[in-house]
């Protein structure tokens, strides 16, 4: 009877160790899903913030040849126009639209001496449709960089 008692009582805490596991295997699992989905969108806006540079720069060294042959001399100005054509030719060269998902030209911008350009495109989350339909274009991200011509004072 004893022995009966014993059992009966102990039953109380069987399959405790399961819920437990099971409740640290989904909080590990949630963990896992926001890690992975933040290091890409981290990641992919990084690369972007690179294009973005690399537009800029290459931006920067396409002076506006017509004021160069009909003004002074000593000043290699850079235009809105040209600084745009040479951020769209890099955008070509390197297949931008590609590489990154809803890839846009926002912005180039020049004062003469500097150009800044500003992409923007939307970072693929792997496992944001498991919980919300809200990112399933992905998530938007933007890089401006700036640039300065070498070829101004």
């Amino acid at each position: 009877m004893r022995r009966r008692l014993a059992r009966v009582r102990g039953s109380g805490d069987d399959g405790q160790l399961l819920l437990l596991v099971l409740a640290y295997a989904v909080i590990a699992g949630v963990l896992v899903t926001v890690v992975v989905d933040v290091s890409q969108v981290f990641l992919y806006r990084r690369s972007l913030l690179a294009a973005a540079d690399a537009a800029a720069l290459a931006a920067a060294n396409a002076p506006d040849l017509r004021r160069v042959y009909t003004g002074p001399g000593d000043l290699l100005p850079l235009s809105r126009r040209a600084a745009t054509d040479a951020v769209d030719q890099y955008a070509a060269d390197a297949a931008l639209d590609e590489r990154f998902a809803t890839f846009d030209v926002r912005r180039v911008d020049t004062d003469g001496a500097s150009v800044t350009v500003t992409f923007t495109a939307a970072a693929p989350l792997p496992f944001a449709g498991l919980f919300t339909g809200r990112f399933s274009g992905g998530y938007p991200v933007a890089a401006t960089a700036t640039a300065r011509s070498p070829l101004v004072n």
